[in-house]
């Protein structure tokens, strides 16, 4: 089964399973995609697409203006392959065919701490247009550890703690070089 990673600016995975019926997958921020990611601001409502074609499953923008790079380098489609990284503007796209992976690259199970929070859904039928691919939802999200609110808070602390000292020490050097003395005795008597 293939699935992509999403990683997004503050280091949040989500993992979607892509499917298997050969439907085409549109990523962005809007409502109407199939994955929808509207927390990610440089994401576009309809960013890109992930087909199948004969090559494989490719990636492409879906509007003009949407910007993929793979390993770096902007491309306008590319075929997904396992262990690359594309970047949807700040957010990474990792993807990975378990088919064809071998058995010590499959992600550790240890990681995943939510079971997907909802069976997969199927849109209505629709009626065929010209030139569009039929599309069923893709819900199916596993979510890795997020830091909690007290890591966060001590965090910020400790960052505020090396500035403050870093700025003393700053001061301790320059009252050294104009005085000879150290800042602390000055403070001190």
């Amino acid at each position: 089964m293939a699935y992509i990673d999403l990683i997004d600016s503050v280091g949040k995975d989500l993992r979607f399973l892509l499917p298997d019926d050969g439907s085409a997958v549109i990523i962005g921020s809007g409502a109407d995609c199939h994955i929808s990611l509207p927390h990610i601001p440089d994401m576009l409502p309809q960013h890109c697409i992930i087909s199948i074609q004969p090559e494989g499953r490719v990636l492409s923008p879906a509007v003009e203006g949407a910007t993929i790079l793979a390993e770096g380098n902007l491309v306008q489609a590319v075929v997904l392959m396992p262990h690359v990284v594309y970047s949807l503007g700040s957010t990474m796209l990792m993807y990975n065919d378990e088919a064809t992976a071998a058995p010590d690259t499959a992600p550790p199970a240890q990681e995943v701490t939510q079971e997907p929070e909802s069976e997969p859904e199927k849109a209505a039928p629709r009626k065929k247009k010209k030139k569009k691919a039929k599309h069923t939802q893709v819900t199916t999200v596993v979510q890795t550890v997020e830091d909690g609110v007290i890591h966060i808070i001590l965090r910020r602390l400790y960052v505020i703690a090396i500035l403050a000292l870093a700025f003393l020490a700053g001061l301790t050097i320059r009252c050294w070089m104009t005085s000879g003395e150290y800042f602390i005795d000055k403070l001190l008597k």
